[in-house]
């Protein structure tokens, strides 16, 4: 999968989800620009960009953004949340800040 690095300035060839979750091991975070705006089942937060990177290789963090404004919640994840929650497959683009 072709994905933008932001700080590179260049596109960059990665193995798939796998290999995003390397790269925010490897201390980058993975913006995924979502298709449509998702909100949560309370109906409370609403967001299309999602950031995810990693506290310490096992913990990791998703914060969010609407329409050009970063949000204050945030989620955390462990490496087994994962699999259900970092879906790259419903971004429209994706890119490394």
């Amino acid at each position: 999968m072709k994905i933008y690095d932001t700080v590179k300035k260049e596109e960059v060839e990665v193995a798939g989800t796998d290999g995003l979750i390397q790269i925010m091991k490897n201390g980058r975070q993975v913006d995924l620009y979502l298709k449509e705006k998702k909100t949560d089942e309370d109906g409370y937060l609403t967001w299309d960009v999602e950031h995810w990177s990693t506290v310490d290789n096992k913990r990791f963090i998703r914060c969010y953004s609407l329409e050009g404004r970063v949000l204050s919640e945030s989620t955390g994840h462990n490496i087994y949340d994962l699999r259900n929650d970092f879906k790259p497959e419903e971004a429209e683009k994706i890119e490394l800040s």
